[in-house]
């Protein structure tokens, strides 16, 4: 078959091919991945076919094949980063469920902390990885120490709140 078919076979079973890889991953990203694969091999093969039905046919079995493909280093991947963390947490004494633990505990907090307002954020930021004391960051931000205390206050319970909801707390 002609190269010039060859978008139009593409854009006709473009749609068919994402079908397929939604089906097999549940999520668009992974089965786009997947359809761009198979038309990158699809294309290379494209000279060679002889009927369009045989194109269909080979856009089909190359879209599961990198389904399968993408499926395998996506789980290599995975199991590399556990046996990274095993690794770490083996040398810190900790267990890999303990290190999931922390991690998630200080992604949530950072989301707690992403959720109050800037001027909040900016004073529980001083206080908390700055470790400044109340009467420091309100000579840093000119801010009344009684205010910057009341404001410390109230981002603390937000993030009390957030972690609570989150099931940290």
């Amino acid at each position: 078959m002609a190269p010039a078919e060859f978008t139009s076979v593409a854009q006709a079973l473009r749609p068919r091919l994402l079908a397929l890889g939604r089906n097999f991953f549940g999520d668009g990203d992974a089965a786009e991945d997947a359809v761009q694969e198979a038309m990158m091999r699809l294309w290379t093969a494209w000279q060679q076919l002889p009927t369009e039905t045989d194109a269909e046919r080979l856009a089909v079995r190359l879209t599961k094949h990198a389904c399968i493909d993408i499926q395998r280093r996506q789980h290599t991947d995975v199991m590399q980063s556990l046996e990274a963390m095993q690794r770490v947490d083996a040398s810190s004494g900790r267990t890999a469920s303990e290190a999931l633990q922390e991690r998630e505990l200080r992604e949530a907090m950072a989301r707690a902390v992403s959720l109050l307002r800037p001027s909040e954020r900016r004073l529980w930021t001083m206080f908390a990885e700055a470790q400044m004391e109340t009467a420091q960051i309100a000579a840093a931000t000119a801010i009344h120490p009684r205010t910057v205390s009341a404001m410390l206050s109230t981002a603390r319970h937000k993030i009390m709140n957030e972690l609570k909801k989150g099931g940290f707390l």
